[in-house]
């Protein structure tokens, strides 16, 4: 693919009511991020609902997503949603659930190996980064932060800490188990930061990751383009 997923035009309740506005979320200000646990999903404002948002992770943290926009009143937002198949995006209603915004993102260019840490549109940091190998390539979309966790073992496979993302890996290597989550995290193969050896996930060192810690929060959009 040689566009940005951000720039990927999706069919959405805009695209369906094209007489109706909608805001792009975020402004140049922050990121919208909220805890959507338990909320429906609808296929537009006051549509029909598809489902609902898990009220937890898979490990037990309350559900964050981004919203990618909003209606022009702010009671509805699209968000990301979390899980298989990536990508998919659907409209909740706001009210009743908790809000915050940030300013700070992650976006992550596959063939170039390279992690970016922004605050709004500015790069503050650069890092090299590991991804996944030829026949389990890193998923790309926009994903965001669902997890955060210390792993108790900084000399294990994952390092002293990982960003679970909202993202899965539909092409898992054989053998492969531990789980279909896609994730920012370290390594115990150094080698791998700047290759193509993993199952999907993101490896940084150890440093990259205290930095980006320093930084993100439950629901931060992480971007990851081809």
């Amino acid at each position: 693919m040689a566009s940005s997923p951000e720039l990927v035009q999706q069919r959405d309740w805009h695209s369906v009511h094209p007489n109706v506005a909608s805001r792009s979320v975020p402004k140049a200000a922050s990121y919208l991020l909220v805890e959507a646990g338990g909320a429906m999903v609808h296929s537009w404002p006051g549509g029909p609902a598809s489902g609902s948002i898990p009220s937890a992770t898979e490990l037990g943290t309350p559900t964050w997503v981004w919203a990618v926009s909003t209606t022009p009143r702010g009671g509805w937002a699209k968000v990301v949603l979390p899980g298989l198949p990536n990508n998919r995006t659907g409209w909740i209603h706001l009210a009743g659930l908790e809000l915050r915004r940030s300013a700070w993102s992650v976006r992550a260019i596959l063939h170039t190996h390279t992690l970016l840490l922004l605050d709004r549109a500015h790069v503050t940091r650069r890092f090299t980064v590991g991804v996944g190998a030829p026949d389990s390539p890193t998923p790309i979309g926009r994903f965001n932060v669902t997890d955060l966790v210390y792993t108790g073992d900084p000399s294990g496979p994952f390092g002293w800490y990982a960003f679970g993302l909202s993202g899965h890996q539909p092409n898992l290597p054989p053998g492969w188990s531990g789980g279909t989550q896609l994730a920012i995290h370290g390594t115990n193969i150094p080698s791998s930061i700047g290759g193509n050896q993993s199952a999907g996930c993101l490896h940084l060192s150890a440093y990259a990751l205290g930095v980006l810690k320093a930084h993100l929060v439950l629901g931060t959009p992480v971007v990851i383009q081809p």
